[in-house]
């Protein structure tokens, strides 16, 4: 069993820039002080990066001058970010569920945006302004 914790943001973010390619160290941290808005030190990813290595879930290639260190996923690594991505899939199910409404005419899903109008009294959402064409035509053949 992997001795791999994901507890900080921190952690979440270098494994979802692994995931996007291979990365230097410095480029890792350069990369997530312009995401997180703030500054990382080298004590808050190399150990991380670290542990992942001890774990076989990335490789490292020295490359370039100076034997700069580029960081790759190994496919254990790449199973295991699918693990964490999974799980971390029904947290942002939850966050974001209370924010996604259903088109008031079609099965679609609405995060943001959308198209809203009130019909007799009641302020429906629609994805599109053709749905609530749609539904407005439906309302007028029942009626």
């Amino acid at each position: 069993m992997p001795k791999v914790k994901i507890n900080s943001v921190v952690k979440l973010y270098t494994l979802c820039l692994l995931n996007n390619g291979p990365k230097h160290g410095y480029e890792i941290i350069k990369e997530l002080e312009n995401k997180m808005n703030r500054s990382i030190s080298a004590s808050h990813v190399y150990p991380f990066l670290k542990s992942l290595e001890d774990n076989k879930f990335i490789a490292c290639k020295s490359v370039e001058q100076r034997d700069k260190k580029r960081y790759y996923l190994t496919k254990n690594g790449e199973n295991f970010v699918e693990v964490v991505f999974s799980k971390l899939d029904g947290v942002i199910d939850t966050v974001i569920e209370k924010r996604i409404s259903t088109c008031s005419h079609c099965p679609c899903k609405i995060y943001n945006g959308g198209h809203s109008e009130i019909i007799g009294n009641e302020d429906k959402v629609f994805c599109c302004s053709h749905c609530a064409e749609a539904f407005k035509e439906k309302l007028l053949l029942i009626h």
